[in-house]
């Protein structure tokens, strides 16, 4: 694991095939899986995670802390893989989607940070 990795490429792997299911269940197209993982989908169609930039690992991790936390807050799976298309008239989404929100710059960052603070509430 070189200092540019923050994890293992075994942990990447399995994290990138996690990520990807994820993204399918919240109905992302080619477009906004590519955007929000950082990298092309001919890459990660192969599932085989092949170096990682830091900042693609970081951009799984935040994938993984959204779904990670919609599990915890609810336990209808439609608000689980929904939530993200749903139309959230809340600061910080004002009338867009979570979704719409984290294609935008550090906008990925920005949706995980605020879904996990919702359980502090």
């Amino acid at each position: 694991m070189s200092q540019d990795n923050l994890i293992d490429e075994n942990a990447a792997r399995a994290g990138l095939k996690a990520a990807l299911i994820i993204l399918d269940k919240w109905q992302c197209n080619t477009a906004q899986i590519e955007k929000l993982l950082d990298l092309k989908f001919a890459d990660s169609e192969l599932k085989s995670a092949p170096d990682l930039t830091r900042n693609q690992q970081l951009r799984i991790s935040y994938i993984l802390n959204i779904h990670a936390s919609l599990r915890s807050f609810f336990s209808n799976t439609d608000n689980i893989y929904g939530y993200m298309t749903m139309i959230n008239h809340n600061a910080p989404f004002n009338g867009s989607t979570p979704l719409d929100i984290a294609m935008g710059h550090d906008g990925l960052k920005s949706v995980m940070e605020h879904v996990v603070s919702m359980g502090q509430w």
